[in-house]
């Protein structure tokens, strides 16, 4: 009977699903970080939410499915593809326009069921235009200046259906495209619109059940497995630096969900955290909100910051460029600040904007002190300048007296500035080994150059007296008995 009752407790903590709402420091949602082994560590809210933005808002009718939206210059471009329009509005709420009928030489035409906008610089407009399977380049008055479809090369299969879901655009004009259904990589297109090659492709990679069953099976077998890619692009964006971010769905190995490619198509992504960047690592195998992260959106923040939104528990994840994991906040949930179907992630100014496709709304959330300061801290090491750094990280600590990160930043700060002895205190605390075994081999040698001119003295001295006392004890019986001969 009691085996029964546990069995049936643990049914039911297993199977149950998370709650939606953990409330810390007075928030509707959890914020937290993981310490050195992964596990999650309370931390006080980096962000809370201060508003939230629906169509109504703006004048004009509620969103019907919003898909993707996009900042540029403080501006919102949001593409509705229930209502075949892209929205633009400013930071204060002021609608600026609506694009819904287009224009195509002439000719009327329309959007069918848009996944991606991207907006460049010069406020050209991108959109996958996904049903009718192309990429629309257009005016921000509706006019279509070229268009992207039925791409052509020995590397795609003849029986491809192009339907792009994301895309970015560099400074040349050069468009990048994840499809559907694409695995072997992001498509990319020149300025005229002519497919020129995959562009960091994902190695694949096989669980131990996969390798198993490829041990067991026949050749037949074993050749349909081959074509099985676990591994798919489902979002892209791009640096000012021209580095395309990338997120990975892949359920197989102990990897990054998260790409830095670079001009050659490699992944680049720095990573110097013991941690994989993927999301949570503690989740439940069954019932609501399980299952490993899910990154759907991601942005670069700018000092090597970056933010990815995660869709399988509505959080945001915001790591710095060395790979360490900054925060996270948000969670699923009605309240307001609570997500419940997040679809695209932004930044305007300080703030994260998060497009909410259930709640047919843009909920934005702003910094508090605690998070400023980590952003502060990270944007200062960044540019390296130390002393401010430490500054903003020591506020950190005031707010959070056990952040390793805070630790370790002030630790490698002080590093850099050569305050070794100090930056080992800072290190070891915060579970640095790497930087602590450099800050350690640096303090020994700083410790040997400065004191090996009074070592190779009391060295030369001893010696010196030990060499004189040698000779002494051999030349003074000599002594003694000229002495006792002289006397007789």
């Amino acid at each position: 009977m009691k085996k029964k009752l546990l069995v049936l407790l643990i049914l039911v903590f297993v199977l149950s699903p998370l709650p939606s709402v953990i409330a810390v420091a007075g928030a509707p949602f959890e914020s937290y970080r993981f310490d050195f082994y992964g596990y999650e560590i309370a931390i006080p809210n980096p962000y809370h939410a201060v508003k939230s933005v629906s169509g109504r808002d703006l004048g004009i009718a509620d969103f019907v499915n919003p898909t993707d939206f996009f900042v540029r210059d403080d501006m919102v471009y949001l593409l509705d593809a229930g209502a075949s329009q892209i929205v633009i509005f400013d930071e204060y709420l002021n609608l600026i326009n609506v694009i819904g009928d287009l224009n195509y030489n002439g000719v009327s035409d329309s959007f069918n069921s848009p996944q991606g906008i991207f907006v460049g610089h010069d406020h050209v407009i991108y959109v996958a235009d996904t049903e009718n399977r192309r990429v629309v380049v257009l005016d921000d008055s509706g006019n279509i200046i070229r268009t992207i479809s039925n791409p052509e090369s020995d590397s795609i299969p003849e029986d491809f259906i192009f339907l792009p879901e994301k895309l970015v655009a560099d400074t040349a004009g050069r468009v990048f495209v994840v499809a559907r259904n694409m695995f072997e990589g992001i498509m990319s297109f020149d300025r005229e619109g002519e497919f020129f090659g995959f562009f960091g492709t994902v190695e694949v990679t096989f669980s131990p059940i996969d390798l198993f069953w490829r041990t067991v099976a026949t050749q037949a077998q074993r050749a349909r497995l081959g074509l099985f890619l676990p591994t798919e692009f489902s979002n892209i964006a791009i640096d000012p630096e021209g580095f395309i971010y990338a997120t990975i769905i892949d359920t197989a190995g102990d990897r990054d969900f998260i790409m830095r490619i670079n001009a050659m198509g490699r992944n680049v992504l720095t990573n110097y955290s013991p941690l994989a960047i993927q999301g949570d690592f503690n989740f439940r195998l069954f019932g609501d909100f399980s299952g490993a992260s899910t990154f759907v959106d991601i942005i670069y923040r700018g000092y090597g910051i970056y933010s990815a939104l995660d869709f399988t528990r509505n959080r945001i994840f915001t790591y710095d460029g060395e790979g360490n994991l900054l925060y996270v906040f948000g969670g699923p949930g009605n309240a307001m600040g609570m997500l419940r179907s997040p679809v695209a992630i932004e930044y305007l100014g300080d703030n994260i904007l998060v497009l909410d496709a259930a709640r047919r709304e843009v909920v934005f959330f702003a910094p508090t002190e605690y998070g400023r300061f980590i952003n502060t801290a990270t944007a200062m090491r960044f540019i390296g300048d130390e002393e401010q750094s430490v500054y903003y990280w020591r506020r950190v600590l005031a707010l959070d007296a056990h952040y390793e990160l805070a630790l370790s930043g002030i630790g490698r700060s002080l590093l850099a500035a050569n305050e070794y002895r100090e930056a080992m205190v800072y290190l070891r605390r915060a579970l640095d080994y790497r930087n602590y075994s450099i800050a350690f081999s640096r303090h020994r040698n700083q410790v040997l150059r400065d004191n090996l001119p009074i070592v190779f003295t009391v060295a030369v001295v001893g010696a010196v007296v030990w060499v004189s006392f040698k000779i002494y004890k051999r030349v003074k019986p000599m002594f003694v008995k000229t002495s006792l001969a002289g006397g007789e």
